[in-house]
Parts: structure tokens; C-alpha cells; sequence
């Protein structure tokens, strides 16, 4: 037993009641006697007109039957049910070039960019490539590997990381929403996306693949080998298949002329203008030198000490409003020019995350019978990444007192005599300390072994399905050149010792402290970043998850439109996360060093749940006059957690074919999610963040997202200091075990199209609308502060989690998940595919053509954060991240010599946020944005393929909307939308090996 707090978590005593077994024969009986009393209700000479002849057998009536995601009853081919079904195929995937499949996924209208390489430098976790359905969150969104549960990447999470899932294994990607959660478990609320993987290999596929971007910065290496073989008359097949991917060099701020050349932000010179665009902004404290206001007037610093006139751009000082001279630490901070010796916001930022990635799986499937198949699958992989940030700056609120050493005799008469306090300055130590890191280290092991089968039962074919599954995700995080904010604080705290050399202050009453005096005037030296920066121990946190589950389906009795099916089945599943702590910052360390100010505290958490589910599909009619096929699908799951005890979700479905040419479909769904591991338990940690006060003079007047209420609640606050903008204040985390589960209902309705006099056309629309209430979410630290003072009132769920001083000002923060009131998302899904045969009219060389399109309009993204202010909504429908429409769609012709794909992706136009409106802003949004991709194939030999791609051909730039040129960003909330490309034009090409 470690040092670790231990929380043990009740089990319910409905837990304790038996076995699985006797927990799933209620419902197992239940349905059984559902289905018992509908049979016996349909009259005999309708159900004598759908029976099949006697002389038919089980297997007979099994042909041309599948199972696709939404449903666990085989259906007939090309039926697909109720439940609207996207799908890419391998032909899809391997024409987009990718070997990331998010990037491939990702495009699709239903999925949000929210953790991709993009932007996980801001959302931490870099190198997680995690799903997020309708925009509701990757915690929402169920990843299934061929059906079954995959063990979350990052630990206490239920996000999957496709990273570990090469793009040349999967046969084809399914993704459903409405109702998934009866089906596959709770964690299904925005929908399930189903990655099935290819099975049955016969042979040798490999490929060799190298990436760049056209300026040559962003180098990548690939190649995969899959391998097959069938045995004992092709009853068995293994396969084995590895992956290793390198993509180690670094595209920063400073690395893109949008993202160096200055950033636009909204101001106005007064209160009665609209706010306009400036662009090209340039804050003075971006500068190597040392920035200072001394008697009112702002000079530069040199590397040698010395004062000299600083080097703005072309137009000298750009504010609108000219800051308060006579104020250093607001003007310092406040400052801006468009050029000269300043570097841009972004610099040293990390505009995508480099990673390194590897996986390796071996799979086994051997049939005994058609009644006992054996499956059996492990897989491991393994993915290095990190994020980057500028290592040290100062914005002007650091002081060097007016008795330090360091203050000049230059100084003092810039000054026009003694200096008052001390003196203020702003500047990056970018060329001294360079970059800080946070390295992540993940291996993920899982383990897949199961049994499946047909069987006769009640004299019709039934089937089933079962497996055990262990995976464990295990990561290691470090810190890398990073600095101690608390040394650094004493460093600057600088005055003389009795001989006349400097010393710091805390050293005259503590002389064994270590601490090293800093002058921020030159450049650093080699004792001063010695004491200043440090490279971390690596902390490790262990995710284990064990899941049985098994269900059997079959036909159970005929019916006007067909035989009735049900599926009855259960699972259980237990997770435990061990939260591992930086050694450094873990008071339970001997290696703890409180000189650095931050905290972490080991934990481990766990939990299990049982569950029961059942589906039941009736075929009311079929071949009759307006009634080609009516059916009606209702499921079921109930769940008992040894955290939040039992939970129900169901789904009902329905579909109507009145010609066979035309189907409408709709479900509807209500789903119960419990708070997962991470929510509930978070190791408390303590560190240091820049944060700004919503109070202050610049936000009250330029917060681009503040609302009416903001001011008044600043009033009442009453900050003593409002002239400071960055301030560096502790930001506590920790999990809630106060939590409770969140509740959400579903529903879809739509149509599909197959028109007859054009079969290889398809046409689908779907209305959608997912409303969550009690939405389990959390926020950054400075969202939760600008929440507090932006809500009607002060007393709401934000504020209790700041604290200020006695003062008014900003003391400390806690971020922690919290239920909040209500998510709702609503939009129309719409889908055209195509497929032209040439050979008949052109030759057998002629190939065929094929043409798709997914298209997605969102009507509303609302959010009603404060249970106690319902009438308090926030519109991000349109805004960054949440285009009105998005779509992607596919060109492409090909033949059994090479092929061609032209992709286009298109972006609507989006804004900063849904308080900027035309009324008070003069340029409000950044216009729509499409983005063109070209790939294709040849062959050059047998079984030999040369392959080759563009992406963002034209190189096109983010907009010139602020926080557009990032990704679509807001850097002080830690958020980044990723919807605007910040790499630019990229290509790729390779070798690809079949026989």
C-alpha cells in the first residue's frame, strides 16, 4: 500500500444482492413476457401470410443479414433502422492521405474540433486525438472498437485517443446519434462512433509514408505492416499489424506570418463609437529587453543596462486610448505598437503539438462450429507528445524594489529623482530561459478474448455474443525548463547585504534559503536560471478497466411485417484510476521541494457498474399499399452504480417506408449519465496561473464577452486595483463528490432517399435535438471568474469557487466539475451520396465515379449555466467552434490502376463570441472559409502504389477576426475551436505494398 489517499467507494446493496446472472433475469423475464403477450395478440391468419415454409433452415433464413451500429438485431441488407447512420469506408479513408483517423472523422458535420493536435497545447493532454459529438463533449461520446468498449486514454476519463487507431486498420468508421446510450451505456448521450477494423486478412499490406508542410517545418514519418493468414480450410485467421509514426519537429506562433505578424483585437477611442478592428497588434512587453516607464516616458532596456529609446513599428504607439503614462504597471501592460523590436502574441506557443506514435495488434478468430467462434484480440501502443509555452515573462506588475542594487544611477535620473517603490517592467525571457514543457509519456495495453455463435432456439436462428476485456492506460507527465514562480518572486525581492552585494530580502532573515538574486534588466545568467528553472520527476497515473458483457438475439415470433426480434444481454464494468503526483510537488515526497509553489496530492478512485439491456424490434408491415415496411424498435438498459445507484435509459424507434424508394425514420431516447471517475475524483492540486480580474478598468471596457450585469457586479466587488491587468494567482483543483448524474433526452427524426430510377443515389435529413439537463462540465479558471461577476447576480454557482481579499482583489481560484442547468443542441443532418459506373459507356478502363456530401446546419447551441438563473442563456450557435454550417464533400474517380479525390470543406461564418453584435461592433464576422484537398493514387507495378496528396492547396490563412487568426481562440480562456487551419498548406507521399 502506497502513500496514496485511498477512497473506497460504497457498493450498493442491490450490488451485494448475487451474481449477474440473477441481476439480468428481471428484465431477461420481463421481456420475455412483453414479447409472449404481443404474440399471442396477433391474429393467426395475418401471421399465417409472413410465416416461413418448413422446409426452410436456420441458415437459410440468416443469409444477407448485418448488424451495424444502432442495433444489436441483424437486420436485412440495407436496411439500417431508425437510427440515423453516418459511415466511411476504407476507399473514404485511405483517398484522405491521413494517418490520423480524427482528421479524417473529424470533418464531419456531427463532430466539434475540440481535442485534436491542434488544440491540445491549450486544452492539455497534447496528443490526444478524442471525439466530441454535437459539441457536448469527448465525455459524452462512446468509441467502440468493433463493437466493444475501448479503455480510455487519458486516465479518469472515458476519452478514447484514435491516435492509437492507424487509419490503414480500419475497414470503416459507423457514427450514430439519438438513443445510443439504451443500446451501448449511458456514457452514449451525443452518440456512438464505431470503428471496425479489418478482419480476415489474407495476405501483406504495407506502406511507407513521409509528410511536410510546404515550408518545410513540419516533417513526418510513417509506415504499417499488416499481415494475414487463414488456416484449417479457413475456419481461422491471424492477423498481426504495427504502426510507427514520427512527427517530432515544432511549429510555433512565431513560425506563421498570421500568427507572428501582429494579432487584431476589437477597440474604439469612446464610448459612443462601434468598436473597430486593429490589426497588427503588437504589446511592448513581447521584447527580450527589459521594458520601463520612468518619469512618464517608456524606454527600453539593453542587454547591457543601459536606458535607449525603444523600437516601435512605423506607427508608433496604436492604442486608441492612450494609457496612463503616469501608472507603469497598467501602461506596461496596456501598451501597443504594430511592429518594431515586439514579437507577436503566439510566440513560443505551440500551434500544433508534435507526437510521436506507435501501435502494435494481434487478433485470432477460429470457428469450431457455426455455434461456438472464438475471438480474440491484444493490442498496445504508445504515444509521446508535448505542449509548450513561453518559460517566463513579466507584463509589467513585477517590481524591482527602489532599494535593489539593480536600479541604475541612469535610472533614477530618467526618474527626475528617487525612485517611490520600485521599479516596474515587462518583457519575455525567451532568449535566457527558451520554452517550458509538459512531456506526456502513454502506454495502453488491452486485452479482447470472447465467444460467438449461431444457434436454433424456438425453432428460429438466434445468435450471440460475449467477451472479457482488461485494457490499462498508463501516463507519465513531467515538467520540463520550467520556472519557479515563488523563486522568482524572491529573486526580484532584491536589496544589499551589509558588504554592498546583492542579496535577497528573504536571505538577510533566512540565510540558508538558496536564493538568488534576479536582475531582470540584463540578460540572465547561468546562476540565476540554475536557481530559477527545474526539470521535473515523472508522475505516473494508471487507468485499469475491466468489462464482461454478453447478449443473445433471435427471432421470437412472426408478425404482419416480418419476424420480431429481441435481444437480452448484460454487463459489467469496473474502473480504477491511481492518480499519480510529481514527486516535486507532493508534500508526501521526500523529493517535494515547496520552493517551487505547486502542490499535487496522490489519489486513487474507482468504481463498477452492473447492467441489464434489452431491445425488442417489431415489423408491423410490409409490402403493402403505403406501408412497403413500418416497424417499431423500443430498448431498454438499466444500470446500478456503486457511486450514483440505478440509472434507466430507453429508446424508441420508429420507421415507415410508404414506397420502397423513400423511408422516414425518427427515435427518440433518454439517457442517464453518471459522473465519471475524473469528475468525482480529481487529486487536489495547487499551482500558480496568469489570470486577469473582469473588473478591471481595460475588461470593463474592451471584454469583448461581458454581459449587462458585469458592471454593477464589479461595483459591488469593488476591487482596490483596477489598473493591473495579468495578475498570477493560485489556481486550486480538485474533484466533487457531490455530483449527481446528468439527464438528457434525444431525439431524431428524418428521411432516407433511395429513388429507383437512380439506385446509386442516396439522400438522408435529420433533425436532431439533444437536451441535457444538470450537465456535469467545468471551466477554466478565468471562465469561472468572468461567470461570476457576469451573472445577473453575484450569488450564483460561480463566485463561491473565487476568492478576493479584503480589498476586492483577485486571492485565489477553485476549478472543479459542476452540475450545471442545461445544454441543449438542435440542428439538420443532411447526406448525398453517389456512384456512376463509366465501364458500360467508356470501357472496362473508364473506373467509376462517386460523389458524397455531409452537411450539417446547427440551429441552436444553448447553454444555461446557473441552475438558479434559467432565463440566463448563452447563444454559441455561430460562434467559433459552432458554425452555422459545416460540411465536407468528395469527389472522386478511380479504376483498378489509380484513382483521384478532390475534398472540399466548408465553414460558414463564425464570431468571437454571441455578445458581438452589428449593433456595437463594425466587422463582426470572419466570413465563410473553404478549405480544398487533393489526393490520388497509381499503380506503378503489381500489388505495388505510389500515392500522394495536398491538403489546404490554396494555403489559405485564418480570417483577420480576433482570436481567428489562432484556430478560432481565445488564449486567456485556454480555449482553441480548431476550426481554421494554422498550419497551412501541407502534403504527403508514399509507397504502398499489397499481395
Amino acid at each position: 500500500m502506497n502513500d496514496a489517499t485511498r477512497i473506497v467507494l460504497p457498493t450498493s446493496a442491490c450490488g451485494r444482492a448475487g451474481s449477474l446472472a440473477y441481476r439480468l433475469r428481471p428484465l431477461a423475464l420481463g421481456i420475455a413476457a412483453a414479447v409472449v403477450s404481443i404474440g399471442m395478440g396477433i391474429p393467426q391468419a395475418m401471421a399465417q401470410d409472413v410465416q416461413s415454409t418448413g422446409d426452410e433452415s436456420v441458415e437459410a433464413r440468416t443469409l444477407d443479414n448485418v448488424v451495424v451500429t444502432g442495433s444489436r438485431i441483424r437486420r436485412q441488407e440495407g436496411v439500417e433502422g431508425p437510427t440515423p447512420l453516418t459511415v466511411l469506408d476504407a476507399e473514404q479513408i485511405r483517398a484522405s492521405g491521413h494517418t490520423e483517423i480524427a482528421d479524417v472523422v473529424n470533418q464531419l458535420p456531427s463532430l466539434a474540433y475540440t481535442q485534436t493536435d491542434q488544440t491540445s497545447n491549450l486544452a492539455g493532454n497534447p496528443g490526444i486525438n478524442a471525439l466530441d459529438l454535437r459539441g457536448m463533449g469527448t465525455q459524452r461520446t462512446l468509441v467502440l472498437v468493433d463493437g466493444r468498449r475501448q479503455v480510455p486514454s487519458i486516465p479518469g476519463t472515458s476519452a478514447v485517443d484514435l491516435s492509437v487507431l492507424p487509419s490503414s486498420l480500419i475497414e470503416r468508421v459507423e457514427i450514430i446519434t439519438g438513443g445510443a446510450s439504451a443500446l451501448y451505456g449511458a456514457d452514449a448521450v451525443s452518440g456512438v462512433a464505431n470503428f471496425i477494423l479489418k478482419k480476415d486478412f489474407d495476405g501483406l499490406d504495407a506502406s511507407i509514408r513521409y509528410g511536410n508542410s510546404s515550408r518545410g517545418d513540419m516533417a513526418s514519418y510513417s509506415g504499417d505492416v499488416l499481415f494475414g493468414t487463414n488456416f484449417a480450410d479457413y475456419r481461422g485467421n491471424f492477423t498481426v499489424f504495427g504502426f510507427v509514426e514520427k512527427q517530432s519537429d515544432t511549429v510555433s506562433g512565431q513560425d506563421r506570418p498570421w500568427t507572428a505578424g501582429g494579432y487584431p483585437f476589437y477597440t474604439r477611442a469612446n464610448p459612443d463609437q462601434r468598436y473597430g478592428i486593429s490589426d497588427g497588434n503588437h504589446n511592448i512587453y513581447n521584447s527580450p529587453d527589459a521594458q520601463v516607464i520612468l518619469g512618464g516616458v517608456h524606454y527600453a532596456v539593453g542587454a547591457d543596462g543601459s536606458l535607449r529609446a525603444p523600437n516601435l513599428g512605423p506607427g508608433g504607439y496604436v492604442n486608441a486610448s492612450p494609457p496612463n503614462m503616469a501608472d507603469p504597471a497598467a501602461a506596461l501592460n496596456a501598451l501597443v505598437t504594430d511592429g518594431g523590436e515586439y514579437g507577436g502574441r503566439y510566440d513560443s506557443w505551440y500551434l500544433m503539438v508534435p507526437s510521436d506514435r506507435m501501435a502494435a495488434r494481434a487478433s485470432l478468430d477460429f470457428e469450431f462450429s457455426p455455434a461456438l467462434r472464438l475471438f480474440a484480440s491484444i493490442g498496445y501502443s504508445g504515444t509521446d507528445s508535448q505542449s509548450a509555452a513561453r518559460a517566463l515573462s513579466a507584463y509589467g506588475t513585477e517590481m524591482v524594489p527602489a532599494d535593489s542594487p539593480f536600479i541604475t544611477a541612469e535610472m533614477i535620473a530618467a526618474n527626475g529623482g528617487p525612485i517611490a517603490g520600485g521599479v516596474n517592467f515587462a518583457r519575455h525571457f525567451d532568449l535566457e530561459a527558451g520554452t517550458a514543457h509538459s512531456e506526456y509519456r502513454r502506454r495502453l495495453l488491452q486485452g479482447v478474448v470472447g465467444l460467438q455463435g449461431d444457434f436454433e432456439f424456438l425453432s428460429r436462428p438466434w445468435n450471440y455474443s460475449g467477451y472479457y476485456s482488461h485494457g490499462r492506460t498508463r501516463q507519465r507527465v513531467r515538467a520540463v525548463d520550467s520556472i519557479a514562480h515563488d523563486r522568482y518572486l524572491l529573486g526580484l525581492d532584491s536589496t544589499t547585504d551589509a558588504s554592498g552585494s546583492p542579496v535577497c530580502r528573504s536571505t538577510l532573515s533566512d540565510p540558508g534559503n538558496g536564493c538568488v538574486p534576479i536582475n531582470p534588466f540584463r540578460r540572465l545568467g547561468a546562476q540565476e536560471l540554475a536557481y530559477l528553472q527545474y526539470t521535473s520527476d515523472w508522475s505516473s497515473t494508471t487507468m485499469t478497466q475491466q468489462v464482461l458483457s454478453a447478449y443473445a438475439s433471435g427471432g421470437v415470433f412472426d408478425m404482419p411485417g416480418g419476424e420480431a426480434k429481441v435481444v437480452v444481454g448484460g454487463e459489467y464494468r469496473k474502473e480504477r484510476n491511481d492518480i499519480g503526483a510529481i514527486p516535486q510537488y507532493d508534500p508526501g515526497s521526500p523529493l517535494y521541494d515547496p520552493s517551487i509553489g505547486a502542490v499535487q496530492l496522490p489519489l486513487v478512485g474507482d468504481y463498477s457498474v452492473k447492467e441489464a439491456f434489452g431491445e425488442l424490434y417489431l415489423p408491423l408491415l410490409s409490402d403493402l399499399p403505403f406501408a412497403s415496411r413500418l416497424a417499431l424498435d423500443v430498448a431498454g438498459r438499466v444500470s446500478d452504480y456503486s457511486t450514483a445507484g440505478r440509472t434507466n435509459t430507453s429508446k424508441f424507434g420508429l420507421e415507415w417506408a410508404p414506397i420502397d424508394d423513400l423511408t422516414f425514420r425518427g427515435t427518440y431516447g433518454k439517457a442517464v449519465r453518471a459522473p465519471n471517475i475524473g469528475e468525482m475524483f480529481t487529486a487536489r492540486s495547487v499551482g500558480g496561473l496568469w489570470i486577469n480580474d473582469p473588473c478591471n478598468s481595460w475588461n470593463l471596457e474592451y471584454r469583448s464577452d461581458r454581459t449587462e450585469y458585469t458592471a454593477a457586479n464589479c461595483a459591488v466587488l469593488a476591487p482596490s486595483d483596477v489598473d493591473t491587468f495579468w495578475l498570477w494567482r493560485d489556481i486550486i483543483s480538485t474533484g466533487n463528490l457531490d455530483l449527481e448524474p446528468e439527464t438528457a433526452k434525444t431525439l431524431t427524426a428524418g428521411f432516407v432517399l433511395t429513388p429507383r430510377f437512380l439506385r446509386s443515389l442516396t439522400v438522408t435529413a435529420d433533425y436532431y435535438r439533444i437536451d441535457l439537463r444538470g450537465a456535469i462540465d467545468s471551466f477554466p479558471a478565468q471562465t469561472i471568474i468572468n461567470k461570476c461577476v457576469d451573472a445577473p447576480t453575484l450569488d450564483n454557482i460561480f463566485c463561491p469557487l473565487v476568492t478576493r481579499d479584503a480589498d476586492g482583489n483577485l486571492f485565489e481560484i477553485v476549478t472543479q466539475k459542476l452540475n450545471l442547468a442545461q445544454y441543449v443542441t438542435r440542428g439538420i443532418d443532411i447526406g448525398v451520396h453517389y456512384r456512376h459506373d463509366l465501364t458500360g459507356r467508356w470501357g472496362d478502363k473508364a473506373g467509376s465515379v462517386s460523389f458524397d456530401t455531409n452537411y450539417g446546419r446547427l440551429l441552436n447551441r444553448d447553454y444555461t449555466l446557473d441552475p438558479d438563473a434559467p432565463d440566463e442563456v448563452i447563444q454559441f450557435a455561430g460562434t467559433f467552434g459552432s458554425p452555422q454550417w459545416k460540411g465536407v464533400s468528395r469527389l472522386s474517380w478511380s479504376n483498378d490502376r489509380g484513382g483521384a479525390t478532390w475534398t472540399l470543406r466548408h465553414f460558414s461564418k463564425m464570431r468571437n463570441s454571441s455578445q458581438i453584435t452589428e449593433e456595437d461592433y463594425e466587422k463582426v464576422w470572419s466570413g465563410t472559409m473553404f478549405y480544398s484537398n487533393v489526393s490520388g493514387w497509381f499503380r506503378i507495378g503489381r500489388g505495388v502504389d505510389v500515392f500522394a496528396g495536398l491538403n489546404n492547396v490554396f494555403d489559405r490563412a485564418p480570417p483577420r477576426i480576433p482570436g481567428a487568426e489562432a484556430g478560432g481562440a481565445n488564449f486567456e480562456l485556454s480555449y482553441q475551436a480548431g476550426v481554421y487551419d494554422v498550419i497551412g498548406r501541407t502534403y504527403h507521399a508514399g509507397v504502398r505494398i499489397s499481395m
